[in-house]
């Protein structure tokens, strides 16, 4: 499966809230209508203070940030297909609109809404991933408690080992985890997923937005996704296995930390074969 991260940042004219509601309102409304799209999942940074949420730990899990990380940001889409030309394709018209002669082609979907300068300040950061499954997620039919790791290798280690180790020895450490319902762990890779899907005027290639892409993914050479059931769950395995977790971290990471994110899921991703019929 291919999957692509678009970080972006709200436009100025919106409260944090303000940008929630359009995105997983309106914007989700059209981007889930993409053609042969398989998964799409909206996150947006929570509102509430890390310290609430990781307890004790905040300092330690927190304290290496970049200083002004959280300016990039406020919401990052997931977008999941069956092949690069699927994704390069998603925009094309659809024959998905009712008419008086019955089903029409609908070309709307190309603009996905035509919110962009509205609702994004400069042009999303994205970038495709290489996704490691440590636990499938299964959300219950409630909002969970989603963290979001971002994790920087130490400059001395080579890449492989380090995707080897976190996506292996670290990883382990969370399964068999009682309230965990979910574990993903993302590599960005050197895949074009830029060219091809965004238009030469939407902004995507000017200088600024392709400096600021580099400024933004320099913080970070993955990203863990972890699913809990509560709060109170992450502190009781963080407690558990801290020793465990602190030397390998120790091993990994020039620097590490959480955000906490409110998922939306606009379309469920689905791994099997696409069915023989329009479905989300």
């Amino acid at each position: 499966m291919l999957k692509v991260f678009g970080f972006v940042r709200r436009n100025e004219m919106l409260t944090h809230d303000e940008y929630r509601a359009a995105h997983a309102g309106y914007h989700n409304s059209y981007g889930r209508r993409l053609r042969k799209i398989r998964g799409y999942l909206l996150n947006v940074r929570a509102n509430r203070p890390m310290t609430e949420t990781l307890g004790d730990f905040a300092g330690y899990l927190n304290g290496q940030e970049p200083p002004g990380f959280d300016d990039y940001w406020d919401g990052y889409g997931q977008l999941m297909f069956d092949s690069l030309n699927d994704y390069f394709s998603a925009k094309a018209p659809a024959m998905d609109k009712p008419g008086p002669h019955g089903l029409e082609v609908d070309d709307s979907v190309a603009g996905v809404g035509g919110d962009a300068p509205f609702l994004y300040s400069g042009a999303p950061c994205q970038f495709h991933v290489r996704e490691q499954v440590v636990l499938p997620v299964r959300r219950p039919e409630q909002k969970i408690f989603k963290l979001v790791m971002f994790g920087k290798r130490r400059r001395e280690m080579p890449r492989e080992a380090f995707e080897a180790v976190w996506g292996g020895a670290y990883a382990a450490l969370s399964r068999n985890t009682p309230g965990l319902v979910g574990h993903l762990v993302n590599f960005p890779t050197d895949l074009d997923v830029i060219n091809g899907f965004f238009a030469p005027e939407s902004g995507a290639f000017s200088n600024e937005s392709i400096r600021g892409r580099g400024m933004f993914m320099a913080h970070f050479d993955g990203m863990a996704e972890y699913w809990f059931a509560t709060p109170e769950a992450f502190r009781a395995w963080r407690a558990q296995c801290d020793a465990a977790l602190r030397d390998l971290e120790q091993e990994l990471f020039d620097s590490f930390f959480f955000r906490e994110v409110d998922e939306t899921v606009a379309v469920l991703p689905d791994r099997l074969p696409p069915a023989p019929f329009f479905h989300r």
